[in-house]
């Protein structure tokens, strides 16, 4: 027996050695794709987080804006000339005695009716005047779409 076990094993080692060599590879290419899924699903759940951090970031920093600007209000009267200023022209806009004198100021300007920036400034009073920098966020948002 021990002859012929030596014979049949010098024919089927090297043919054990490729099974057992096909099913390594098999394991390893099965194991490097569940590693690059697992990766992919760390990759992306790392983007959302990294969304969500930044996202409360801006509401953090609207806050700390909001604040900021209604602080410092207290120290100018420049900010009451402005505002004041520029809430005259809109309200000039509903004073029918005054419509025909607007338009013409904005048509000599090279405008059909008032520019997008006039909208501009008026909600940037509103934010300033009352902190509301996620209206200003919102409108700009709707401003860009």
């Amino acid at each position: 027996m021990g002859l012929l076990s030596k014979v049949l094993s010098f024919f089927t080692n090297p043919v054990a050695d490729l099974t057992g060599g096909y099913r390594e590879r098999k394991r390893i290419a099965a194991e490097t794709a569940a590693a690059v899924a697992s990766a992919e699903a760390n990759f992306k759940i790392a983007q959302f987080n990294a969304k969500a951090r930044r996202c409360e970031q801006a509401e953090q920093n609207d806050s700390d804006y909001d604040l900021l600007v209604l602080k410092n209000r207290d120290k100018t009267i420049m900010d009451e000339v402005i505002i004041l200023f520029f809430l005259s022209l809109f309200i000039c806009h509903f004073i029918p005695e005054m419509q025909p004198y607007m338009a013409a100021g904005w048509k000599a300007m090279g405008y059909t009716g008032a520019p997008w920036y006039f909208e501009f400034v008026i909600v940037g009073i509103a934010v300033s005047t009352l902190g509301l920098m996620r209206l200003f966020r919102a409108f700009w948002t709707k401003r860009k779409a």
